[in-house]
């Protein structure tokens, strides 16, 4: 059967690994993939409708799901399809599947759902009764109970992600190897769908592919795309401190490329550090929230102080690894000063990139019903904006919301130069009006503004890619044939 993948500019920020995954186990199984991006250009219903499909798969996050759902209506009117939705939103709200023109959703992990439903449809058998799968067929709900989560050694069994997918993509040229390691996160912060996402299925939630799987993954990336640089996607690289002692040196030796991962800060002492720096790790991204210890610990839940941020950003340093800061602004209970101390921290940790969202209170997540309750979100999912957003959702009520805010939109210019963060704590309770106060900090937004357009060069501390990625997208491309689906042991599909 032929299925076409349905992807925007934020998911082909990096490479979306789930659809990835999905899409090496339906082509191992003789199944065509396209793939088309929405936001390339106001013709993508024609430029779906050249790929013929069979099924259009979209998987989507509660801020896509509005566009997505719209993308759907207006490819239906014009083409028949089975239209088919994974991923967080769908897993966490099965009510999507009374959604116009939503004719099936998957819940949970959808490699083995949806290989099996292809193969029954495709077959012209009776494809509603597969597990992890709920159904509309002519106004007629079918719910269907959920598959247990893939297992460690089932994990290894899987292909590899395939690459093949984003090859017409922009995200082709730089020559980064996703990858994860492992799936799921044992933490609880308030802020994330993992306490949600454990209980949707049965069996162990945090689970870890093997090292010689892994290495095999790596290996492939290398020799076959010609990757240049690694970037783990799991939730907490450093979680399990064996696996890192078999796998960090092993890297190092039979891959040897640089590398990021994500961390956290309880977990990182001097072994990990110089484990990480050995094995090539150039940059990690480690998630500071708040400034502050209460907001940090009590209303995100993410128990780690502010000594142990500094202190795994001085270990990280000594290393020469450099620390990418990710920040909320705007959480329950923000004040001017715990969004000011936000910064002081990200300064005084000297991170060399910073990410500043504005908190966003996701359905299903403890904070959103937090939000819901005391800060008066209205529940809106149209207030959560689908791309990098500047501002807080319009009912979420806070003290000095539009203080906090407009500090919010300076923050990289703060992190960038410092002297001008410290100028402004130093002025700014000294202005005699709240509309002095973002008068002074417009005109900051707009010089930032200008800065943004030179990117590195006029805000340092903006996320950027490392440079020797940024010349290998500006210099000649490798010609790298297209590959069948990769595996640990290398066969063809069948």
């Amino acid at each position: 059967m032929r299925v076409t993948f349905i992807f925007d500019n934020v998911s082909l920020s990096h490479q979306p690994l789930g659809s990835c995954y999905i899409s090496a186990v339906l082509k191992e199984a003789g199944h065509s993939i396209a793939a088309v991006n929405v936001d390339e250009g106001p013709d993508y219903v024609e430029k779906i409708v050249r790929t013929a499909p069979d099924i259009l798969a979209f998987s989507t996050t509660t801020s896509q799901m509005p566009l997505y759902l719209k993308v759907n209506r207006e490819l239906r009117r014009e083409y028949s399809c089975f239209s088919l939705f994974g991923g967080h939103h769908p897993t966490f709200f099965p009510q999507m599947i009374e959604e116009e023109g939503v004719d099936a959703i998957c819940v949970g992990e959808g490699e083995y759902p949806m290989l099996e439903m292809l193969d029954l449809y495709e077959s012209g058998k009776d494809y509603t009764g597969v597990a992890g799968m709920n159904y509309n067929i002519k106004g007629k709900i079918i719910t269907n109970p959920p598959r247990p989560f893939i297992d460690n050694k089932s994990l290894n069994q899987l292909p590899f992600p395939d690459r093949e997918l984003i090859r017409d993509f922009p995200i082709w040229k730089y020559r980064i190897g996703y990858v994860i390691a492992g799936r799921g996160c044992p933490y609880d912060c308030s802020f994330c769908f993992n306490h949600v996402s454990r209980d949707t299925q049965a069996g162990r939630w945090t689970r870890l592919r093997s090292v010689d799987n892994v290495i095999a993954e790596l290996k492939w990336l290398k020799d076959v795309y010609k990757v240049l640089y690694i970037a783990f996607q799991d939730d907490t690289f450093i979680l399990n401190r064996r696996w890192l002692r078999e796998f960090l040196p092993r890297y190092g030796q039979e891959v040897g490329l640089p590398f990021m991962c994500n961390v956290r800060c309880d977990l990182t002492d001097e072994e990990e550090a110089q484990l990480l720096s050995q094995a090539g790790c150039i940059r990690v991204a480690m998630g500071i929230e708040n400034g502050m210890d209460d907001l940090r610990q009590k209303i995100l839940a993410k128990n780690i102080s502010t000594e142990e941020i500094q202190n795994a950003c001085d270990l990280y340093y000594k290393y020469g690894i450099r620390v990418m800061g990710q920040n909320m602004i705007g959480v329950p209970g923000e004040t001017v000063e715990s969004t000011l101390s936000t910064i002081e921290l990200n300064i005084r940790a000297r991170t060399h990139i910073n990410m500043f969202s504005f908190f966003q209170p996701f359905p299903g997540t403890k904070l959103a019903e937090l939000c819901s309750a005391e800060y008066g979100f209205s529940g809106d999912l149209n207030e959560i904006p689908r791309e990098y957003q500047d501002k807080l959702a319009d009912s979420i009520r806070l003290n000095d919301k539009e203080l906090i805010e407009k500090i919010g939109q300076c923050a990289h210019l703060f992190t960038s130069y410092p002297r001008v963060f410290w100028f402004t704590k130093i002025v700014l309770p000294w202005l005699p009006s709240l509309r002095l106060k973002l008068w002074y900090l417009e005109i900051l937004v707009r010089i930032k503004r200008e800065l943004l357009k030179k990117g590195e060069a006029g805000l340092p501390a903006v996320w950027h890619q490392p440079k020797f990625i940024m010349e290998a997208v500006r210099s000649e491309q490798p010609d790298i044939p297209i590959q069948s689906v990769g595996r640990e042991n290398r066969r063809e599909a069948a």
